[in-house]
């Protein structure tokens, strides 16, 4: 299988959505690795996350945001961290099933991968993801660094 021509990114879609909250399509690559869960969220949750993205990461070397609950219904994390002096960033990305797990957690698929990404490609992430949160619709993405 040809991997060159595989991109890295993070998509966030919302894909319902009632007057309390809606739901995300979420797919993440890192050009090796990919996969897709669906996840709810709130508006104000969400535009929380948005605001801190905002000049990271002057102000923190570290940030966190999840949406769900860890080996619950669905579960999407994003840990945003400095690589190197250069000012490259690594997003490291936690997705897991939207299934009923109650009786038998393994029956619950789960991915771990990490995607690099330029400072600026957090500009156009973070606006996009202000507008899913005051319009609750739309499409946030994240571009990484294709090797």
């Amino acid at each position: 299988m040809e991997l060159n021509n595989r991109k890295s990114y993070l998509e966030l879609e919302v894909i319902w959505k009632d007057e309390d909250m809606f739901e995300f399509r979420v797919i993440a690559s890192n050009g090796r690795y990919f996969g897709i869960t669906e996840v709810y969220e709130t508006s104000e949750s969400l535009e929380g996350f948005a605001k801190s993205l905002f000049q990271f990461p002057k102000n923190d070397s570290k940030l966190f945001y999840e949406m769900g609950k860890k080996d619950s219904y669905a579960y999407f994390s994003m840990k945003y961290h400095c690589i190197d002096n250069a000012g490259h960033l690594g997003v490291e990305l936690n997705l897991e099933e939207n299934v009923s797990t109650e009786y038998r957690c393994e029956e619950k698929d789960k991915l771990k991968l990490e995607i690099i990404i330029e400072p600026s490609a957090i500009d156009n992430f973070q606006k996009e993801l202000i507008q899913i949160a005051e319009n609750q619709e739309g499409k946030a993405t994240l571009f990484g660094r294709n090797n």
